[in-house]
């Protein structure tokens, strides 16, 4: 008796002395967690008083910093090895910072992708997105898919910008395996609009960079919405590079999330990974390439084809060039 009362009661110090140790971590986690988010707060608040940062209206900074901090407690190494214990201090601070001075938020935005030591704050196409419709002339990108069959006309205006001419489609073209390519209509504040394009080559080109390599449930079994957010992608990207004196917006690689649950959330219209925790890939980042060939066909102008230029749009946006040309991608 007198044994097991002994054993029990080691059982129960040993019980304590984990609930203390559990306690004593998560007290200096939150210690940790508040020390980072001040050389953050601190960072933000001397741009701001110096003029060069003005942070998006209705952002709260130590609230997304708050939300950014428990998201990081969740985010693993691809050793599974906790983030925040893995990267040092500073590289989760700038991490940290670059999120907020785009005025994003983990997830909805953007993910935090550990490489070796350091933490990175990597732009999801909503965040490209979101701060394109804040920060550029971009009101909204509207992306399409051309599938085999289509008739797909567009046209290079005078100021070498593409303009769309027409996209005749119907239902028996639409099938994932056989999509030619895609294209955005960028819409701008001022109502003038124009065409980002990317054929399929392109587009695989830009997947094969990630470490799925476009080979992922969400790439496989929703290829067309893949293929949208992909030239939605490219279209905020050369906006934003052309406000952004200098700026390197290259894109650390990541493992795809799981196919269970990128065909889930692709399936509910939400983006792949949402609820993923990332992993990377131990590869450089890359650079969009912009040099691609393609192949035109030159056509003459049908009767009445009409621009989708708005009637008081400038004509150096909106004007189309006499010939247009079809592309059969």
């Amino acid at each position: 008796m007198a044994t097991t009362g002994t054993g029990a009661q080691k059982s129960a110090q040993e019980g304590t002395a984990g609930t203390q140790l559990t306690s004593q971590n998560n007290t200096m986690l939150k210690r940790v967690g508040e020390n980072i988010s001040n050389q953050v707060l601190e960072r933000v608040d001397a741009m701001q008083k110096a003029g060069e940062l003005t942070m998006p209206k209705g952002y709260e900074v130590g609230n997304a910093l708050k939300s950014a901090w428990l998201y990081l407690q969740h985010v693993e190494t691809k050793d599974h090895r906790k983030a925040i214990d893995v990267c040092t201090k500073d590289s989760i601070a700038n991490a940290l910072f670059d999120m907020v001075i785009k005025g994003e938020h983990p997830m909805q935005h953007g993910y935090f992708i550990p490489t070796g030591n350091e933490l990175n704050w990597w732009e999801k196409y909503t965040g490209k997105l979101m701060r394109a419709k804040r920060d550029t002339d971009i009101k909204n990108v509207n992306p399409q898919v051309i599938y085999d069959g289509d008739t797909f006309v567009y046209t290079v205006d005078e100021n070498g910008l593409l303009q769309l001419v027409k996209h005749e489609t119907c239902l028996d073209n639409i099938d994932i395996n056989k999509i030619k390519g895609a294209y955005g209509v960028v819409i701008n504040k001022d109502g003038t609009r124009h065409l980002e394009v990317m054929t399929m080559d392109m587009i695989r080109k830009a997947w094969a960079q990630g470490a799925a390599r476009g080979n992922s449930g969400a790439h496989t079994n929703f290829t067309d919405q893949m293929c949208k957010k992909t030239v939605i992608g490219r279209a905020c990207k050369v906006a934003l590079d052309s406000t952004e004196d200098g700026h390197n917006d290259d894109e650390p690689y990541m493992v795809a999330p799981s196919e269970a649950e990128a065909e889930r959330e692709q399936a509910n219209g939400e983006p792949a990974g949402q609820t993923q925790r990332k992993k990377l890939q131990n590869k450089p980042p890359h650079r969009d390439s912009f040099e691609e060939e393609a192949t035109y066909e030159e056509i003459d102008d049908a009767p009445g084809t009409q621009s989708n230029k708005p009637a008081d749009s400038k004509p150096a946006a909106g004007t189309a060039a006499k010939h247009g040309r079809e592309c059969p991608i």
